[in-house]
Formats: structure tokens, C-alpha cells, sequence
């Protein structure tokens, strides 16, 4: 991520000074989506009984994926839609941590996914908290 800091750095007309955050929630974004990718195809090999596990992995990683995208792009946005989809990406990183968590004793990949979510929610809500009007 050292080239995206650099990039964020030498961007000609940031929309803020909120570097720091966004670059924290690019890169906790980015870390979700694969994390949550890859756990969701671990519960595939696991049981039948994973189906809402998978399925809030998988809705997680694209709206994680969404944010990294978004908030790699430091210049003016629309800060309705931004507060808005960082809302998402919190309100599905708290549901899929909540449901790997259930599993995290009998399965690694479920806890490391429930950690990833948890420190990508942080991240979007200081991301959030350093929006600008």
C-alpha cells in the first residue's frame, strides 16, 4: 500500500486532509473483501449449514470492495453517497463478524474473517467522522 499512500500524497486537489483515514480504510477495505472472499469458499468446503455465513462473506467482500474503491479516489465526491455506502460496508462487516464469530472456535478462517470485519468497520467509521461537507 506504500504506492497508494504515495499516490494519496501527491493527489493535486485532495477533498481533505483526512489522508491517514482513508488510507486506513482503503486498505482495511481491500483486506475484508479478500479475507471474507476466501472464508466464504472455506465454508463451502465445511457443511451445508454455512449457507448465511457464505452469503454475508460474500455481501461483505463486494461492499468492502466498493469502499476501496471509492475512497481511493481523494478528490471531491458526493458525500451523501460516500457517508452512505461506508455506512453499508460497516452495517455488513458488523453482520458477517457477528456470524463468523459463531463459528470461530471450530473454524480459523471464521475468526480471522470476524477480526478483518471488526477492523474494517473501525476503519470506515473514522473514515466517516473525517468526511467533509
Amino acid at each position: 500500500m506504500d504506492r497508494l499512500a504515495r499516490m494519496f500524497d501527491t493527489h493535486p486537489e485532495p477533498a481533505s486532509g483526512a489522508g491517514d483515514d482513508a488510507l486506513s480504510a482503503v486498505t482495511a477495505a481491500a483486506e475484508c473483501m479478500l479475507v471474507c472472499t476466501s472464508c466464504a469458499d472455506a465454508c463451502l468446503a465445511e457443511e451445508a449449514k454455512m449457507a448465511e455465513c457464505i452469503r454475508l462473506c460474500l455481501d461483505c467482500a463486494d461492499l468492502c470492495a466498493v469502499v476501496a474503491k471509492l475512497v481511493s479516489r481523494p478528490g471531491h465526491q458526493d458525500r451523501e453517497t460516500l457517508e452512505r455506502t461506508l455506512e453499508a460496508c460497516i452495517r455488513a462487516c458488523e453482520a458477517c463478524a457477528d456470524e463468523c464469530e459463531g463459528h470461530a472456535d471450530a473454524m480459523e478462517h471464521c475468526a480471522i474473517c470476524a477480526r478483518s470485519c471488526r477492523d474494517c468497520a473501525d476503519a470506515c467509521e473514522r473514515m466517516t467522522g473525517a468526511l467533509v461537507n
